[in-house]
């Protein structure tokens, strides 16, 4: 096999050792690089205006090559400065041919090229593609973070809607329909003792069981609150209290700060002190009070006060009283005022009360209903005798359950809180309030991680565009270097592999 049919493998990581351990380049070409650097540093400073020349000095690490095509384009603009013999008299041209000439002094032009190649392939390319790497990995980062946003902001709108939907409000104007609605919840509890009306028959049911398992003679107050609820009606606890009704009910006033807080202006409301420069006349005219310098005349001048000496006639019966109205005493004709004017319902500590026999009852009526409906019950709450229909036992539990539900509902008690304190009222706006900025501040925070995904979209365009000029550039200083090499070696077909 003839020797030029042989191809010239290197591997680019090892092409600058193979050229000094050929004796191509020498070792110290690194020292001359560095002065020829600086001498195209100093020519790069008086370059001519041309867009071939532009064109080819943009973003260019200028090496061997580079040098060749500007001579080139020299020798059209510094045509005029030829002379007779071929030669330029432009300092320019000069300039350039004595780089030229040093690179090619000790083919330090060949030891550099090799160089600049494998810093492309081995560090710079791998570099950028990292940096792509990491940047599509913090573009997925950031889309995550986006849809769990969104998530986020779905999830605060529904908990946002779930809580009006407790309270009964559109959550429009809240603080003004929290206060409308603890405003209304009388008219609540006047419907809800109505509907309590229907639990006679549960009471008298429970009453009539228990009077039946208890001794003869033995008297016993059942369910006595809930029974004064059915037949009185959400009546006063003045009236609860004291079984008969107020002449007039002073009803406590709730003092609720209606003021809409969206639309609220700071700072608004100021004080005036009327620092305008005036003070305060004090009188301090040089005028004194004037006391008198007389003596006060108790008139004592020895006279006695003479008192009468008739004696007081008490002797009443001569008198009329035809005229006269005797009011009744003890409570009759009262005023309901402060916690004895609340109703029944709208009190506390009467609600709680019935609340509890309403509980009492419910258990009751499960209870009978369990052992109605079983064979083999071996206790049972009562040893008398009564059957009671499943079905009614049942109508009744419902009835019962349905009236403790809307007693102890979670809106029934917010609102009940709000009528026993209505600072409440400011509490409990701020925090639907607090679920509305939340969602603000994630929507802003989805519009900062759109704008940074942008960013990282574009910055990667831009890295590969460097990949993609670099590699480009690297495939042509690669074919220079293989045509000098192969040059040396008779033609031989040279690979640079790795590239």
């Amino acid at each position: 096999m003839n020797e030029q049919d042989i191809p010239i493998d290197i591997a680019v990581r090892k092409l600058l050792d193979w050229l000094i351990s050929r004796r191509i380049c020498s070792r110290d070409w690194h020292e001359k690089a560095v002065k020829i650097r600086e001498n195209i540093g100093e020519a790069m400073q008086d370059m001519p205006e041309n867009e071939a020349m532009k064109e080819l000095l943009l973003g260019t690490h200028i090496n061997y090559f580079h040098c060749q095509k500007i001579v080139d384009i020299l020798k059209e603009t510094e045509a005029d400065s030829k002379n007779f013999f071929g030669q330029y008299g432009s300092k320019r041209m000069k300039d350039w041919k004595q780089i030229i000439s040093d690179y090619e002094q000790g083919d330090v032009y060949l030891a550099e090229s090799a160089q600049i190649l494998t810093q492309n392939v081995v560090y710079e390319v791998p570099g950028l593609k990292k940096h792509v790497q990491k940047l599509e990995n913090l573009q997925a980062d950031l889309e995550r973070k986006e849809e769990n946003s969104k998530k986020r902001i779905i999830e605060i709108e529904e908990e946002f809607r779930k809580d009006c939907s407790n309270l009964g409000i559109q959550g429009e104007k809240l603080k003004t329909e929290i206060i409308s609605l603890a405003r209304h919840l009388p008219e609540t509890y006047s419907d809800i003792a109505e509907n309590s009306v229907g639990l006679k028959e549960a009471c008298n049911l429970y009453q009539d069981f228990l009077h039946a398992n208890m001794d003869e003679g033995v008297e016993l107050q059942v369910l006595e609150n809930l029974r004064f609820l059915i037949e009185h009606g959400n009546v006063t606890t003045y009236e609860w209290k004291y079984g008969e009704k107020p002449i007039s009910v002073e009803e406590p006033v709730l003092q609720f700060n209606e003021g809409d807080d969206d639309n609220a202006e700071s700072g608004a409301g100021e004080i005036d002190f009327g620092d305008d420069g005036g003070e305060i006349d004090f009188g301090d005219d040089a005028g004194e009070i004037d006391f008198g310098d007389g003596e006060i005349d108790f008139g004592d001048s020895g006279a006695e006060i003479d008192f009468g000496g008739e004696t007081i006639d008490f002797d009443i019966e001569g008198v009329d009283t035809s005229n006269i109205t005797v009011e009744e005493g003890g409570l009759a004709g009262g005023v309901a005022k402060e916690e004895e004017a609340l109703s029944l319902l709208d009190n506390r500590r009467t609600r709680t009360i019935i609340i509890d026999e309403l509980e009492e009852l419910s258990g009751f009526l499960t209870q009978r209903l369990c052992e109605t409906e079983s064979e083999n019950i071996k206790f049972t709450i009562g040893s008398g005798t009564q059957n009671h229909d499943p079905q009614t036992l049942r109508s009744n539990i419902n009835s019962v359950d349905s009236l403790i539900h809307r007693l102890t509902e979670a809106k029934i008690q917010q609102l009940q809180m709000i009528r026993d304190s209505p600072a409440y009222a400011d509490r409990l706006a701020n925090t639907l309030k607090q679920k509305l900025k939340l969602k603000v501040k994630v929507s802003s925070g989805i519009e900062d991680l759109q704008m940074r995904r942008n960013n990282a979209a574009e910055e990667i365009l831009q890295v590969r565009e460097q990949i993609q000029t670099l590699m480009k550039k690297n495939r042509i200083l690669q074919e220079q270097i293989e045509k000098d090499i192969s040059r040396r070696y008779k033609g031989r077909i040279v690979n640079l592999s790795g590239v």
